[in-house]
């Protein structure tokens, strides 16, 4: 989308993440910052529980990317080659970038590539043994020793995968405060964007209130939430 000049006054606002993917996102991060102080205490019964709620959040982030808010869905955000390389030259010209109401079309496939490493995280943990054989994932009985042995290995590996691709998304994070002053991390805590200047969808928007806004009904997001907590309960006390 490229910016039109159409008056707005600075501090125009427009709606961008709504309430369920925010929470997703910080308790995201909360919970994957227990993870890793977990795994390096060695305290693994918490580690289990931790990994369990990571599993529900990203269930539930598949289920939102389908059937959640405007913003939120995998069909928004995922652009083809193009439109990632118009991106990546308006990242390396002056000035600032065109406006997105979410995600623009290189940050769509990082969140995959993101979703992509939880998840791969969280599967192997389910079925990962450790060196004692003292704690194992829920699923490791479903395989041999020597899978659930390579799913621990797998595991450890991923994880500096993992870091790698959030130590990029604090990169980029940083990247568009200084280099492009446009501050990523606001919206994701309030919900909104502030403008210096109003497109014309962005317009109606911003002054149609929160039925025009994109977003999802929470009941919906409630639903979908409690969906995904029943699976991974589930999950443990049958597998």
């Amino acid at each position: 989308m490229t910016p039109t000049d159409q008056g707005g006054a600075p501090g125009d606002r427009i709606p961008v993440w709504d309430l369920p993917i925010r929470l997703f996102h910080w308790l995201l991060v909360a919970d994957l910052a227990g993870l890793w102080w977990t795994a390096t205490h060695d305290d693994l019964a918490l580690h289990f529980k931790l990994g369990y709620a990571a599993l529900a959040l990203l269930l539930f982030r598949l289920f939102w990317g389908v059937a959640g808010s405007d913003q939120a869905r995998f069909a928004r955000f995922l652009k083809g080659p193009a439109a990632v390389l118009r991106h990546v030259r308006h990242m390396v010209a002056p000035g600032p970038l065109p406006l997105e109401r979410g995600h623009n079309a290189l940050g769509g496939w990082a969140v995959v590539v993101l979703l992509l490493v939880l998840l791969a995280q969280v599967g192997t943990g389910l079925f990962a043994v450790d060196d004692d054989g003292m704690e194992e994932g829920p699923l490791a009985h479903r395989v041999s020793g020597a899978a659930a042995k390579l799913a621990r290995r797998l595991h450890h590996a991923n994880f500096t995968l993992i870091q790698g691709v959030v130590a990029g998304h604090v990169v980029a994070v940083l990247f568009y405060l200084v280099v492009k002053r446009e501050n990523l991390v606001r919206p994701m805590v309030t919900g909104w964007k502030r403008l210096t200047f109003l497109p014309a969808d962005a317009a109606a928007a911003a002054s149609g209130g929160a039925d025009r806004s994109g977003w999802a009904p929470r009941g919906r997001a409630a639903l979908l939430a409690v969906l995904a907590i029943g699976l991974v309960a589930g999950l443990v006390a049958f597998a």
